[in-house]
């Protein structure tokens, strides 16, 4: 009995001979697919890079706003009048220098 593939391959085969201009059409059809694959795996790897990244930022910034937070509590127990007002200022300035 022979084997399926063989005679489909066959048979694909055939149709190329026959038809030359549909095979490679058949071809450069498989080609773009292969290249829009490689693409597609491509931009994954970036948007997976990029969160990465984000998730990095976004955890330094929790950290820089909690080091402000307690800076921000501290300014506040300093019984020296108008001490908070500047430290709060200088807090500010140093978070909108950081985004």
């Amino acid at each position: 009995m022979p084997d399926q593939t063989t005679s489909i391959g066959a048979a694909g085969a055939e149709q190329a001979a026959a038809h030359p201009d549909e095979a490679a059409s058949i071809a450069d059809l498989q080609r773009e697919l292969e290249s829009r694959d490689e693409e597609v795996l491509r931009l994954r790897d970036l948007l997976i890079r990029r969160d990465a990244e984000l998730g990095a930022a976004r955890g330094r910034l929790a950290m820089i706003e909690q080091g402000s937070q307690r800076l921000s509590n501290a300014a506040t127990r300093i019984p020296i009048p108008g001490a908070t007002r500047l430290l709060q200022g200088l807090i500010r300035l140093v978070q909108r220098a950081l985004r």
